[in-house]
């Protein structure tokens, strides 16, 4: 796969857009089914799609033969060509398992977003306050709007719920208070039990 020197950046977060060094590319998309599945696969909670729960979320189907092959068919080869036509290279991985997008050379907001508030959870599991507080503080201004507002799709509409909850449980509550600022008490109140937070466990089996 050739993959260009430039990074792709892709913004989810608050609006949907993707450049190649500064200028927007895959502006115009030929199928709005397309989009949705390149879309699908950007999800930063879930790094590998199986075949089955992409039949379910674009065809609304089990996976069979009949139906890996229909959606190989008509959804992920007109995909692939789209993407090489408009990027210069094809960023999805086909395995014989399902599918993912291959990061290298690729920034996705949405991502950012998700490993920063990890991180923010991992370090208050350390009791490092200081250094959590600084994580959720550059996680919220990361997290600029939903996740590809206006976007339908299931795995579009779960992952948009997830983060919406993650932001709220996790970051906001992790930057109500500056902890140099109050008692260990009060802070220990306002920033959020990392063992209680939304999808922590799963971020700690993702991201070991």
């Amino acid at each position: 796969m050739n993959v260009p020197d430039t990074t792709l950046k892709i913004q989810t977060l608050g609006r949907f857009s993707v450049s190649v060094a500064g200028k927007p590319v895959a502006a115009d998309w030929p199928d709005e089914t397309l989009k949705v599945l390149f879309c699908s696969l950007l999800s930063p909670l879930d790094l590998f799609f199986s075949w089955d729960r992409i039949c379910r979320s674009m065809m609304g189907v089990t996976a069979t033969r009949a139906s890996r092959r229909q959606l190989e068919e008509t959804f992920i080869r007109p995909l692939v060509r789209y993407l090489i036509k408009e990027l210069g290279f094809n960023p999805i991985i086909t395995e014989p398992e399902g599918l993912r997008i291959d990061q290298q050379g690729i920034h996705v907001d949405a991502f950012e977003f998700y490993n920063t508030a990890l991180d923010g959870l991992r370090l208050l599991s350390l009791e490092n306050r200081t250094a959590a507080f600084e994580k959720f503080t550059k996680a919220n201004a990361l997290y600029t709007g939903s996740y590809l507002p206006g976007i339908e799709g299931k795995i579009i509409a779960s992952t948009r719920n997830d983060l919406e909850s993650i932001y709220r449980t996790a970051v906001m509550e992790g930057i109500i208070v500056r902890p140099a600022a109050v008692s260990p008490a009060r802070t220990t109140r306002h920033i959020p039990n990392p063992q209680h937070s939304v999808k922590f466990i799963k971020l700690q089996k993702m991201n070991p």
